[in-house]
């Protein structure tokens, strides 16, 4: 590295108890680097190095691990959080859900999470091989050519599609008042919060209508859905039958949020209320069309999503996304009833 280095590394140390001499080796090593270090304990300790060197502990009221990791990134507005202590899947993904953007780098030593589906390699070349959560359990040949492939194809469908995004939101316009365009976070790759961007095909106050009309908290599985619902717009509905509100999760892969193939995107919501075993899905990067969507079209079982994700997850190859593209292509054009 030459000339003066950029100090923009909050970091966030999560460690095991005894082991702040990491935190201190760590703020050594790399003290010209880092903006600010702060360390968690999941017994509940945090602390925080000054300018100086000087370790100053804060108290922190809670000692539930996810609480006090998203407290203490947010009070010390970390951007990369690293962790050496032994924190599970669902502990993560908890963890992800509280951040509505992705603006946060979480990184796990290798003996951390052995069953993290990440690659290992250096990462900003700190003190420790890192796994990149990013990157998925897949090659990196399959990742390269995937990417390609999503690119290629969602670029040139947008381009076929280009006077549907000039009609459509016409007709969005002159039917019922709004937006245009629809958003919402949904969860992404292990957890990861993103905004996704559809055509609107429901009526502009459809979330607070939704509070009325269900409470989460008494559905029996993490999933939903209303055959007439009353918050969809007559131009929304014939835009659903076909897909179309969909297009615009082009826009989402062409930023890397989505892939053309992968897991269905859930709402943050639901995904807070999964089971561990349900959050399986959440292992590879989300897709406009995959297994589930072309199988479960207008499924409400949970389960049965989960095998097709599943195996989706277990088998992924690029043929397997060509005959599931292939697959979605037939589906839509026997509009069959849309998830």
């Amino acid at each position: 590295m030459t000339g003066i280095p950029h100090k923009d590394h909050r970091v966030l140390l999560i460690v095991e108890e005894g082991s702040e001499d990491l935190a201190q080796e760590f703020r050594e090593s790399f003290k010209d680097r880092l903006h600010s270090l702060a360390f968690y304990n999941l017994n509940g300790r945090y602390g925080v190095f000054t300018e100086s060197g000087e370790l100053i502990e804060r108290p922190l009221g809670s000692h539930n691990p996810v609480e006090g990791i998203v407290t203490v990134i947010r009070e010390t507005k970390s951007n990369e959080v690293f962790i050496t202590a032994p924190l599970s899947y669902h502990a993560l993904v908890d963890t992800m859900l509280n951040f509505n953007k992705n603006g946060i780098k979480f990184m796990f030593s290798p003996k951390a999470y052995v069953r993290c589906t990440g690659r290992i390699g250096k990462s900003n070349g700190w003190i420790t091989p890192a796994v990149d959560l990013n990157t998925g359990n897949l090659s990196l040949f399959y990742r390269m050519t995937k990417r390609c492939m999503d690119i290629i194809v969602s670029t040139l469908a947008l381009i076929a599609f280009l006077p549907l995004f000039l009609i459509i939101p016409i007709l969005i316009k002159l039917t019922s008042r709004g937006p245009v365009f629809y958003t919402q976070m949904r969860a992404g790759h292990n957890g990861q919060p993103f905004k996704i961007y559809k055509f609107r095909s429901m009526v502009v106050d459809a979330e607070k209508i939704l509070q009325k009309m269900m409470d989460f908290d008494k559905l029996k599985e993490p999933v939903f859905k209303f055959h007439n619902d009353p918050r969809v717009t007559f131009i929304g509905n014939i835009l659903r039958k076909s897909s179309i509100d969909e297009l615009p999760n082009l826009f989402n892969v062409l930023k890397g949020d989505l892939s053309l193939v992968g897991p269905r995107p859930e709402e943050i919501a639901l995904v807070k209320r999964y089971e561990p075993f349900f959050r399986e899905r959440l292992k590879t990067k989300p897709g406009i069309t995959g297994l589930q969507q072309i199988a479960c079209r207008g499924s409400v079982n949970m389960t049965e999503r989960m095998k097709h994700d599943l195996l989706y997850i277990k088998n992924h190859s690029l043929w397997l996304d060509i005959k599931i593209l292939f697959k979605t292509i037939a589906v839509v054009a026997l509009q069959k009833r849309a998830t």
